[in-house]
């Protein structure tokens, strides 16, 4: 019974206790399993006697043995003290030592002078210290496993504890015992020397490259291939197709709207579904910008990059109706008015979640029609709002009052039927707490509400203040308040209703009256409004054309500043009146040369992009066929077979992706080491840098640049562990868009963090001129569909810009002179004809190219067209 008495002793925590077996010192000694932790005793001081008999002998070990390396306490003092004078340059020896630890008080904790001085007799020399130490380290390597272990045990049979944490802990706690612990030691300059012969060696049939190819022939000249244990950092400011003008209002999630320039990091914006969309980064700059008119909308300026995100308002062959297209303004310039007219603007409703109100919301919506502002009356004289009113008193417990005065219509009430007395629910006591009382406006509760509360809203608007036009279909409201009719149109536009806010002039010729007055036109599905009122029911919509979408006219503005930013999911989000608008190619195509083309198992961590978006990149860019095109499955019969072509060299590279959101440095560290292990990868990608997080587990505060700081070093040394390049995708701060010249990037421009290109081997840029509006370069190219790669930084070569070709539709780099641009070839003269043009010398423009190497229509042909060879 004696051993069974207490069985559960190694769930409980730790004692501290004093003795020569767990000591504040010893953090990782955990005695509760009940057995003697490993200790090798007559090592530890076969080494502290060895130290203390030979000057130079402390050099052999001091990156083996630190105090806490020994189990022993008094060992554990006695090293600390050859330590200290070790640091200080102080001789070591027996009495050098016993004098130490007398200073700092220790003599009797360690057993006195006495004791000191047996270590000297343990062992007759230094020859065998570092084999000792190492066995001592390995002890101490054991000791804290166990407690690593135990304290693992003890907290997975709480239930209190989070398995997700505990695990993160444990695999701190385990790498934190191997990287405190084994450490790589020194080599001779004979010894390197063998190894670098060796690595010529290998390299010499290898053609140059001594890294894993970029598949890039001007870049691999460089850089001889992205190099192990380097941390290649590529940096570009991010795509700027959400670009909008000054004052342009757009949603937030909240249900609020924010002027574009006011919109900050970490902001968070309404979705095309109702969903967030967490800004990323905010970019700044000048370029040209156009009004966008909607015929039945607001009208918005962007910038010439901005992406409209447009809806196909007709079915025709393989195009749908309701296909979403989003393109930039620039390519919407150039279609056809056929396709101007087939794709539309369009808008969505917006679903906020329900949220309690004190009163009903279409009582609310009656009050703001026809109340008195100072009081909960209301005027109204239909029988449909008065039997409401009569129905909702009676509901409440209350009393319906109707007060009539000589000449002038009926008010209606609900009160408690006596003045002054003090009951649980008053109406105009609740108004008043909703701050409408001499203040009319819709209450924010209401305003972002349910979309069934939000409907009975408008419908008491309606019946209270609103006019049916039959002949139209339409709801028309007039309003003096400015405010409120603003509001009215945000709640009709939140509801996915077509509306229209116009001011006009009104007048009573017989008074001489002129007014300024707001009228609210709202169009739609108008029967899904629960109004009561007979004769403003409106009838069913049974117009095929969709209300949501509308025409637009796209009109030059002038050369200005845009406020823009990126944003996370689908990058859709809405404007003020809830139309949808819009918001990694080099690295994936480098990615795919090294895997496809020369076999290289490659990793991505893609932590903006979905694998599957990812991949239909790499399959755009593969088989050549335009992304709109995959993204949408509108292939034509031949494009389908030359996508299962030419995709069959895709689905067995050796290429893994991850795209786990938000992935902390712990985790990518140990899904690259299983990677590793398991498939031997040759380099590993991160897109993109910022989006990480970090490791802050036990330390407080800090901030986000110290944050990057911690990652880009363990970046690099993730490299260095496992052997592989690392190259991790970073933005560029809007210094870049906000300077004058050319705007090529600077080292100065990495996003967040100097620490970044202090820990990277080599910095590349992306640099587009076109992008920025620079049409041709110093010497007078046309820089159309050119990328530059500019490498700022290359700690093992030269810096140098090389020129690539960028195929927009494709979303591909390649070399500059591989990609075949044909020349627009002049038919025959008109003095030209029949036989006659083969006795006739050549001309300038007279020369006839093979309609075989006619590529103006490749990747656009029709989809219904069968192969055309």
């Amino acid at each position: 019974m004696e051993n069974n008495a207490r069985p559960n002793q190694h769930l409980r925590k730790p004692s501290a206790f004093a003795g020569g077996r767990q000591q504040a010192g010893n953090h990782w000694l955990d005695t509760g399993l009940g057995k003697l932790p490993p200790q090798a005793l007559d090592l530890e001081e076969a080494v502290l006697g060895a130290l203390m008999i030979e000057k130079d002998a402390l050099s052999s070990v001091v990156d083996i043995l630190k105090p806490e390396t020994f189990y022993k306490e008094a060992h554990q003092r006695i090293y600390n003290a050859i330590l200290t004078l070790f640091g200080n340059s102080d001789p070591i020896d027996l009495l050098t030592v016993t004098q130490q630890l007398r200073k700092t008080g220790e003599i009797e904790m360690v057993g006195g002078a006495g004791y000191v001085s047996e270590l000297t007799f343990r062992v007759n020399s230094a020859a065998n210290i570092e084999y000792h130490a190492r066995i001592v380290s390995e002890q101490a390597l054991k000791r804290a496993l166990i407690a690593m272990s135990s304290t693992i045990l003890r907290d997975a049979y709480e239930d209190t504890t989070d398995v997700f944490e505990l695990l993160d802990r444990t695999e701190q706690s385990l790498f934190k015992i191997s990287e405190s612990n084994i450490k790589k030691n020194y080599a001779d300059m004979s010894t390197i020397v063998r190894m670098a012969l060796n690595e010529l060696e290998t390299k010499k049939n290898q053609e140059g490259l001594t890294g894993v190819p970029s598949g890039f022939t001007q870049l691999d000249r460089v850089t001889s291939g992205w190099q192990p244990t380097e941390l290649i950092i590529l940096a570009a400011r991010p795509a700027m197709g959400k670009c909008l003008g000054k004052g342009t209002k757009v949603v937030m999630f909240d249900g609020s709207l924010r002027n574009v320039e006011d919109v900050r990091d970490g902001d968070l914006l309404m979705g095309d579904d109702s969903t967030p969309r967490r800004v990323l980064s905010i970019a700044r700059g000048q370029e040209r910008m156009y009004w966008v008119h909607q015929n039945k909308g607001i009208s918005y300026r962007v910038n010439e990059s901005h992406i409209l995100s447009l809806k196909r308002s007709r079915t025709e062959g393989p195009y749908k109706k309701g296909d979403v297209l989003n393109i930039t303004v620039r390519d919407y310039l150039t279609k056809s008015a056929k396709f101007k007219t087939n794709y539309k603007g369009y808008k969505v409703a917006i679903h906020f979640p329900e949220q309690a109100v004190p009163l009903d919301p279409y009582f609310v919506g009656l009050w703001l029609g026809d109340g008195h502002s100072y009081s909960s009356r209301i005027t109204n004289i239909d029988t449909e709002v008065v039997d409401y009113l009569k129905d909702y008193a009676e509901e409440l417990n209350l009393t319906f009052s109707t007060y009539q005065q000589v000449g002038k219509a009926p008010s209606h009430a609900i009160t408690t039927g006596q003045r002054g007395a003090k009951v649980p629910f008053n109406v105009q006591e609740q108004l008043r707490g909703l701050s409408v009382i001499e203040n009319k406006h819709i209450p924010r509760s209401y305003l972002i509400n349910s979309t069934e509360n939000r409907l009975k809203l408008l419908a008491g608007l309606i019946d209270s203040d609103g006019h049916y036009q039959e002949a139209f279909n339409c709801y028309e409201i007039t309003q003096k308040n400015k405010a409120l009719a603003e509001q009215l149109k945000y709640l009709c536009d939140t509801l996915g209703f077509r509306c229209s806010l116009k001011e006009k002039q009104a007048s009573i010729s017989s008074r001489s009256y002129i007014s300024t007055v707001y009228r609210l036109r709202i169009f739609g599905n108008l029967d899904t409004i629960p109004v009561r009122i007979e004769r403003k029911k409106a009838r069913p919509l049974k117009a095929k054309a969709d209300w949501r979408v509308t025409g637009i006219q796209v009109e030059y503005d002038k050369v200005d500043d845009y406020y823009g930013f990126s944003i996370d999911g689908n990058r859709l989000f809405l404007l003020e009146d809830m139309t949808v608008t819009h918001n990694t190619a080099f690295v994936v195509s480098a990615l795919r040369n090294a895997a496809v083309d020369h076999g290289k198992p490659v990793a991505i961590f893609s932590l903006e992009m979905s694998s599957v978006q990812l991949v239909n990149r790499l399959i755009s860019a593969e088989a050549e066929i335009d992304s709109e095109k995959i993204r949408k499955g509108t292939l034509a019969p031949h494009e389908w077979t030359q996508l299962h072509h030419k995709i069959q060299r895709l689905t067995e590279a050796p290429i893994f992706i991850d795209d786990t959101p938000a992935l902390s440095i712990l985790e990518l560290r140990a899904k690259c080491r299983r990677l590793k292990a398991q498939h031997d990868i040759q380099m590993v990608v991160i897109d993109y840098l910022q989006l990480m997080s970090g490791d802050t587990s036990g330390r407080a505060g800090g901030n986000r640049e110290q944050e990057i700081a911690s990652i880009s070093r363990a970046l690099k040394n993730l490299a260095k562990e496992l052997n592989v390049p690392v190259i991790a995708l970073s933005q560029l701060s809007r210094a870049v868009e906000t300077r004058g010249g050319d705007k090529k990037p600077q080292l100065s421009d990495l996003r967040e963090s100097g620490s970044i290109e202090q820990d990277a081997d080599m910095v590349c840029f992306l640099y587009r001129p076109e992008y920025y509006n620079i049409t041709q370069d110093e010497n007078g190219n046309s820089t159309a569909g050119i990328g530059e790669v500019i490498i700022a930084k290359n700690r093992s070569g030269s810096l140098d810009t090389i020129q690539l070709r960028f195929i927009n539709k494709f979303t591909k780099f390649c070399d500059l002179d591989s990609y075949f641009e044909p020349v627009q070839a002049q038919g025959f003269g008109a003095n030209v004809n029949g036989l006659s043009s083969f006795d006739a010398p050549p001309s300038a423009g007279s020369v006839f190219k093979s309609k075989a190497n006619d590529m103006s229509n490749f990747g656009n042909a029709d989809p219904s067209q069968e192969t055309p060879f």
